[in-house]
């Protein structure tokens, strides 16, 4: 049994998983700019033009939000993990490798607004995010594995549940985008938006230290 002090130090660091991690939703969510910009050749009636782009600027709002609202939840549940292993590593990989096709993503749906399949990729990809993330954290939490002994079973409960509660709206969405993706772009709007106010374990936060 290790004592608190060799817990605290066993295993692998966790400062470079979190400064790739940070870097990585930097990184995607520059890349959601670029798909707002002027058609070439409607420079001339550039009032017009730009009120046109409105949809793809819903897009990329809305893309931010669940890019920063991932970043939040990522930086709250790493704040319960005292260390990592190699198999924690790659699970953040493969869900940094899902976060950075968000943009892709995004393009797609801003370019066929009203097609379901592009519409419906959208929403698989922010569930493949929401399921890396799941993955990592019941990784970390199973038998206390990267968290130390006195993280409560309750916390660690009602982390995965507010990870799967979103998963279930986003594949709602999903589906609803066969019959009307106007109808799924306005649930992908609305549940990030959600997500921004403090739930029940984001006050175990600032009790909890490393």
């Amino acid at each position: 049994m290790l004592s608190d002090r060799e817990e605290k130090t066993a295993g692998l660091g966790k400062f470079r998983l979190e400064s790739l991690s940070d870097g990585i939703f930097a990184f995607a969510m520059t890349l959601l700019v670029l798909d707002l910009k002027i058609p070439i050749g409607h420079e001339g009636d550039l009032p017009q033009t730009l009120f046109g782009l409105w949809p793809k600027f819903l897009i990329y709002l809305v893309s931010f939000l669940v890019l920063s609202v991932f970043w939040v939840a990522h930086h709250g549940y790493s704040h319960f993990v005292k260390k990592t292993d190699r198999w924690y590593l790659w699970m953040n990989l493969l869900f940094l490798m899902v976060v950075v096709l968000v943009p892709f993503t995004t393009d797609l749906m801003g370019d066929y607004p009203h097609n379901p399949l592009a519409v419906m990729i959208y929403g698989i990809n922010i569930n493949a995010i929401s399921l890396t993330l799941y993955f990592q954290w019941a990784y970390a939490t199973d038998k206390h594995r990267l968290v130390g002994g006195e993280l409560e079973a309750d916390v660690i409960a009602k982390g995965k549940r507010r990870i799967l509660i979103g998963f279930v709206f986003y594949l709602c969405a999903i589906l609803l985008a066969l019959y009307n993706p106007a109808l799924s772009l306005i649930l992908y709007t609305i549940i990030p938006i959600c997500y921004v106010f403090p739930s029940q374990i984001d006050s175990h936060w600032t009790h909890f230290h490393d």
